[in-house]
């Protein structure tokens, strides 16, 4: 291995983020090992990492430089029950926790830590300008993601460096956001939702992957970053742009009230938004691929 790679555990492996991340991280060289409930799931890589199902299974002899922390129940999907809340809670802050504690323990501790995150830290802000030291919002995926990103924060306490990632909407062409929407738009029948004004701050997976890997390489990383592109943009906006790149009309508008009823409470993962800026990334000079939707749309989307 060179001199700036690293043996890294990866959880949520087998997650849109983690499917991308880590053959880019072994074409780099650095050994990756996965922590995850399905090793049956994890598809196989060219150098064979170590599959683990529990923490207590990772022997201390077995070299673990960084963490990098993607796991995380859907956050999109079940009403917001009382109940389902404290699976998105446990598969986040008590999976981060535990693995503080472990690294803690560990005879040879990591280096470093980067923890998942999303904008939704900032709650539903209109049209505020979001970079990272805007305080949380008070809805209940805000203080999810408070609650979470405190876990890793704790590392500096030890002595670790730890970063988080507020991540925004990933652009992908291999499921994500994008799979449940292509059908409709490329039928003719994409819709804006709501009154189109909430912003949507959205990353391509290429800017994505690289900008986790600029956090692991950068012993100055650290502390929370907007993982988005420089230019977030309204639903109606992103709504055109990808019936233009898709060649189809865009007349439609899914009306809020229904989605308030089939949704819930977690409506506001669609009905609100970010306009979340990388302001910490563009500071350490981090260079986007795709500053553009319509760029990011054309790669990902377009037949």
């Amino acid at each position: 291995m060179t001199q700036d790679s690293f043996s890294i555990l990866v959880t949520g492996g087998t997650g849109l983020i983690g499917q991308a991340l880590i053959p880019a991280l072994e074409a780099s060289g650095h050994r990756i090992s996965v922590l995850t409930r399905r090793p049956d799931r994890y598809p196989s890589t060219q150098n064979q990492p170590g599959l683990f199902s529990s923490l207590e299974q990772i022997p201390d002899s077995h070299p673990v430089d960084a963490v990098i922390n993607l796991a995380g129940a859907p956050i999109v999907g079940p009403r917001w029950s009382s109940r389902r809340k404290q699976v998105l809670r446990d598969s986040r802050i008590g999976l981060t926790r535990n693995l503080v504690k472990w690294m803690d323990g560990r005879r040879t501790p990591a280096s470093v830590m980067i923890s998942g995150s999303a904008v939704g830290y900032y709650g539903n802000r209109d049209d505020d300008m979001l970079v990272e030291s805007e305080p949380p919002g008070d809805d209940f995926g805000a203080l999810l993601c408070r609650d979470w990103e405190s876990e890793t924060l704790a590392l500096k306490n030890m002595g670790i460096r730890g970063a988080v990632i507020r991540t925004g909407l990933v652009l992908s062409g291999s499921g994500g956001m994008l799979a449940p929407m292509l059908p409709g738009y490329k039928m003719g029948l994409g819709a804006r939702i709501g009154n189109g004004k909430q912003w949507m701050s959205w990353i391509h997976i290429e800017d994505q992957v690289r900008a986790i890997c600029h956090l692991l390489q950068n012993p100055s990383s650290s502390g929370a970053y907007n993982l988005t592109a420089p230019v977030p943009v309204h639903n109606t906006e992103f709504s055109d742009t990808l019936a233009r790149v898709l060649n189809r009309p865009r007349f439609l508008a899914f009306p809020a009230p229904m989605l308030k009823l089939a949704l819930g409470e977690a409506a506001v993962l669609l009905l609100g938004g970010q306009r979340a800026i990388p302001d910490k990334l563009q500071q350490e000079e981090f260079q986007f691929r795709f500053k553009k939707l319509e760029d990011a749309l054309a790669q990902v989307a377009k037949p």
